[in-house]
């Protein structure tokens, strides 16, 4: 049995088409379900670049608007959030991860990944495999990915082994990556392999948030 393969240019122009066919209520409606299946945290679902206060930190914020807008930013497919607890990192994360999906009219799924609690759940599935539950490789199917607290765990060898896989298939297949941390982006470097560090430096740009921590 032979397999059409059809190009991707030609998918996309039929795409295209289907999309133009669709109503607004209907575009609505699938980007209400991207952003269902986004796995947003409940306190940050409200989170758009219209909510945000940009005289907090007015560089960032249209570093990450901009970035929102073109899918990249000088270059660069992702980008690195650092700066200390709470100065607003992952606000401005979920926002442009909506803007994403309100720009792409729901086409293309995005997904938000809290990486201390992700990876316990995948060590989790070492002792208690679940066919259901989510691979490392199954985060690199969305167009765009959230990694949210990159720097909390321990860089074990395990830990290393499945950040290699995820950011080296992010990086082969081009996909857009926004990283939130407290380290600077040196110190985030130097706890990571250099394979690693190799390949975040290609992929993000980093930018510094400024300002004390909104939550107090």
């Amino acid at each position: 049995m032979t397999v059409a393969v059809f190009p991707p240019a030609l998918l996309r122009q039929v795409q295209d088409r289907i999309w133009a066919r669709l109503s607004p209520e209907q575009i609505q409606e699938r980007v209400h379900n991207q952003l269902c299946q986004a796995d947003l945290p409940l306190a940050y679902q409200r989170c758009t670049f219209a909510t945000l206060d940009p005289a907090q930190d007015p560089e960032a914020f249209q570093i990450c608007r901009d970035y929102a807008e073109h899918g990249e930013y000088q270059g660069k497919r992702g980008l690195i959030l650092a700066g200390t607890p709470g100065n607003g990192k992952t606000s401005l994360a979920i926002a442009i991860l909506r803007r994403t999906v309100e720009k792409n009219q729901g086409r293309y799924s995005a997904r938000f990944w809290n990486v201390p609690t992700g990876l316990a759940q995948l060590r989790q599935q070492i002792d208690t495999p679940d066919p259901q539950a989510d691979s490392i490789l199954s985060l690199t199917h969305n167009r765009l990915l959230v990694l949210d607290d990159l720097g909390k765990q321990k860089m074990s060898e395990w830990v290393g082994e499945q950040f290699y896989l995820l950011l080296n298939t992010l990086c082969a297949q081009g996909k857009q990556v926004i990283i939130t941390t407290n380290l600077a982006p040196s110190r985030l470097f130097q706890c990571l392999d250099p394979a690693l560090v190799s390949r975040l430096s290609n992929l993000c740009h980093p930018v510094t948030l400024k300002g004390a921590d909104r939550r107090r």
